[in-house]
């Protein structure tokens, strides 16, 4: 099973000193968008178009699918 992980926007917005508020309200991203991504849920791909405007980056710079072990899959 794979799943979609944002740990490389989180890397990134550290990289750049940008704070979870001002990536929120540059990409108009509601805090609950915001802690499902956190919580590596799925969010729309408008959301990440958002987001990637606001970063000027491409998409595969900010979510990678990754594999999910059979014991990692009862966590989610």
């Amino acid at each position: 099973m794979s799943k979609l992980s944002y740990k490389k926007l989180f890397k990134k917005m550290i990289d750049i000193d940008m704070k979870n508020a001002e990536l929120m309200e540059q990409a108009k991203v509601s805090k609950s968008t915001f802690y499902k991504m956190k919580n590596g849920e799925n969010v729309t791909t408008d959301v990440l178009v958002r987001i990637c405007d606001v970063l000027d980056c491409d998409i595969s710079e900010i979510v990678e699918c990754v594999e999910v072990t059979k014991k990692q899959e009862r966590i989610y």
